[in-house]
């Protein structure tokens, strides 16, 4: 906050308000693109043996296994598989 207000009096209210750009994100991608079509090939496969489907617990648990990436949390397979407009219903 006393950076804001610093730069307020200094610099003016515009240059408070404006859109920082950066020039690289701030965290790197988990997953890049060859990961996602190996997870996306891997969610069109045939489910192990014992299961009719594949669900998003196994098949984080199948990525980690096969080393695509090495660790995965469901919610990024989740939105891998989303961004590809795939369903596991």
């Amino acid at each position: 906050m006393y950076q804001t207000v610093k730069d307020y009096c200094i610099e003016g209210l515009a240059h408070v308000l404006r859109r920082r750009t950066h020039t690289k994100p701030p965290r790197e991608p988990v997953v890049t693109g060859e990961g996602e079509a190996r997870i996306v090939a891997l969610a069109c496969s045939e489910p192990p043996d014992g299961r009719s489907r594949w669900t998003v617990r196994l098949l984080t648990e199948q990525i980690i296994v096969l080393e695509i990436v090495p660790s995965i949390g469901r919610e990024t397979v989740r939105t891998t598989l989303k961004k590809h407009n795939l369903s596991l219903t």
